[in-house]
C-alpha cells in the first residue's frame, strides 16, 4: 500500500525564515526542502500520514508563538497530502542520468547501464525530501572525492549527514575499505538503505545518531550539511577527522564563517553556483 505524505509548502519573510525552519527542522528532524530565496523565502517540509497528526499541533502552536513575539512575521503555508508512489512516478519524469565528471555518472533505479573501464556508476532512487543526490552542494562532494582520492587513497570514511548514501557509496565504489554513514533523520536511512541496496554494496554501516556520538576517527570525514548545522557540530567533525574534512553546503558568503570557526588553514575551494566546498 502507497504510503500517504503530507507537504507544507511555506512562504516566509526572510527576517523570519531562518527562525520557523529552524522550528521545523528541531520538531521533525528531516530536512526541507529550500525552493527559493529572497525577500520572501519559500521551502517545503515533510510529514508522514502516520504521525501528522501530533506534528500539525505541535507547528502551530510554535508558529503561532512566533507571530506573537515578531509583529511583522508573514508566515504563510498550503498543505497538502499525497501518496508516496505519486511522489516517486514525478520524480521520474525529470529525473535523468547526470555525469558529474568524466568518471562518474549518476542514474536514476530504474536505468540500465554497464560502466565502461575506469567508470563509476551510481543508481539513486529519489528519497522523500533528499532528492536525486545530485544537488550542487553534492556535486562539489562527489568531484572533491574522485580529485583527492587517487592521491590520499584513505582507508576510512564517515559520512555526516548521509541522507540519500550518495557519498558513503561512492567511497565504497572507489575502495575505501571502512564506511560509515549516519542520519539523525529515520527517513534518511531509509534512503541510504534502498541506495546501497541499488548499488549491490553490502558493508557500509549506517547508523541513526550525530557525529557526538562517534567514538573513533577516521582518514576522511565528509559532511553535505547547511551552514547553521555545520556550526555547532565542527568541534566534533574536527575531532572525528584523522586526515581530512571535506564539508560542503555551504553558501559562498558563508565560508568564512567556517573558516574562522575550524581555526586552521583550509587546504583547498571549490565552487559551483553559490556554493562552496572546503577541505580542511
Amino acid at each position: 500500500m502507497a504510503r500517504q505524505w503530507y507537504r507544507g509548502k511555506w512562504r516566509v519573510n526572510k527576517e523570519i525564515a531562518p527562525l520557523v525552519m529552524d522550528v521545523l527542522n528541531q520538531l521533525t528532524q528531516r530536512g526541507l526542502e529550500v525552493k527559493h530565496e529572497g525577500e520572501y523565502w519559500e521551502f517545503w517540509s515533510y510529514h508522514p500520514g502516520d504521525t501528522w497528526s501530533q506534528e500539525q499541533k505541535e507547528i502551530e502552536t510554535r508558529i503561532a508563538l512566533l507571530t506573537t513575539l515578531f509583529s511583522d512575521a508573514s508566515i504563510e503555508c498550503e498543505w497538502e497530502s499525497f501518496l508516496e508512489e505519486n511522489w516517486q512516478n514525478n520524480w521520474r519524469k525529470y529525473f535523468k542520468p547526470q555525469r558529474v565528471s568524466s568518471q562518474l555518472i549518476v542514474f536514476p533505479a530504474w536505468e540500465r547501464y554497464q560502466p565502461q573501464a575506469g567508470e563509476i556508476a551510481i543508481w539513486i532512487e529519489p528519497g522523500m525530501a533528499f532528492g536525486t543526490g545530485t544537488h550542487e552542494t553534492t556535486q562539489l562532494c562527489l568531484k572533491t572525492m574522485l580529485e583527492l582520492f587517487p592521491e590520499e587513497k584513505p582507508q576510512s570514511l564517515l559520512d555526516v549527514g548521509t541522507g540519500t548514501g550518495i557519498l558513503a557509496i561512492l567511497g565504497k565504489k572507489l575502495g575505501i575499505k571502512e564506511v560509515v554513514a549516519i542520519d539523525i533523520d529515520p527517513l534518511a536511512i531509509e534512503a541510504a538503505q534502498e541506495n546501497i541496496r541499488l548499488n549491490q554494496i553490502k558493508d557500509i554501516k549506517l547508523e541513526k545518531g550525530s557525529i557526538s556520538e562517534i567514538r573513533g576517527s577516521y582518514d576522511w570525514i565528509v559532511a553535505n550539511l547547511e551552514t547553521k548545522i555545520i556550526l555547532p557540530i565542527i568541534k566534533d567533525l574536527k575531532n572525528c577527522a584523522r586526515k581530512t574534512l571535506i564539508l560542503s553546503g555551504i553558501l559562498a558568503e558563508e565560508a568564512t564563517l567556517i573558516q574562522e570557526a575550524m581555526d586552521s588553514p583550509c587546504r583547498y575551494t571549490r565552487h559551483q553556483g553559490e556554493w562552496v566546498c572546503l577541505v580542511f
